[in-house]
């Protein structure tokens, strides 16, 4: 086999191969994708707080009041965590002109939709039995699957921008007037519908290895046109003139 048609060969089974991977990760990272793109995370506390945000002309923002508690002390029904909480909450997104762009008035409730309770139907988790005689503690005594957040989300729009004139965001986020549930964060998430990195990285993956596969064809074409030329030389019959 002539150095063309090795060349050919691994640069057909490498482009293969890119085409496969990037094109399962990035179709599968994109279809599990929620269409929000977190741009910034700002800590809230009670009361109001007014935030700018500097937006890229042409994407569409969402705003996110989210608050998480902590599991501890929580009534379990059916393995399914309640949280009882009730908080007020008013949001408010202007442009430069104050005109409102996205609002939001009424009641961060995890029981009370459009409001979404995350992370309560997941178990407590379990702490593995530590074998006898073992005094490890990294191991042994602890999960080995990280138990997700139990939050609270409230979204603001989406509201598209034409410019990139600043925006206000002011969030009025009162305290939990229940007082059962032990909050440990409040914050405030800005996202935009900017395709995450990991898609845009699996694709042009995909897309370098079908150049590769391309050029592998080529060089394989290339490469049994030339051996059957030589063929022909050899058997005595001249090879047919090209015009």
């Amino acid at each position: 086999m002539s150095a063309v048609r090795v060349i050919g060969v691994i640069l057909f089974f490498l482009g293969l191969l890119a085409v496969v991977v990037g094109g399962f990760n990035g179709y599968g990272t994109l279809f599990s994708w929620n269409g929000r793109h977190p741009v910034d995370v700002i800590a809230l506390g009670e009361g109001r707080v007014v935030e700018k945000l500097t937006p890229v002309p042409g994407r569409r923002y969402t705003v996110s009041v989210q608050v998480r508690f902590e599991r501890e002390g929580l009534e379990h029904r059916e393995g399914i965590t309640v949280v009882e909480a009730k908080m007020p909450l008013a949001v408010r997104v202007k442009d430069p002109a104050g005109t409102t762009r996205a609002e939001v008035v009424g009641w961060l409730d995890p029981a009370e939709p459009p409001n979404v309770l995350y992370g309560h139907s997941v178990q407590e988790p379990r702490r593995l039995p530590r074998p006898a005689g073992s005094t490890a503690t990294s191991r042994w005594g602890r999960s080995s699957q990280a138990t997700p957040e139990l939050a609270v989300e409230r979204l603001v729009g989406p509201f598209a921008a034409s410019s990139d004139a600043p925006l206000s965001i002011e969030v009025d986020l009162g305290p939990d007037r229940v007082g059962r549930a032990r909050i440990a964060e409040r914050r405030l998430v800005i996202y935009d519908d900017a395709l995450p990195p990991k898609v845009w990285n699996a694709f042009l993956l995909a897309g370098g290895g079908g150049a590769l596969l391309v050029a592998g064809l080529v060089l394989l074409v290339a490469g049994w046109f030339r051996r059957r030329g030589s063929r022909r030389k050899r058997g005595g019959i001249p090879a047919p003139n090209v015009v």
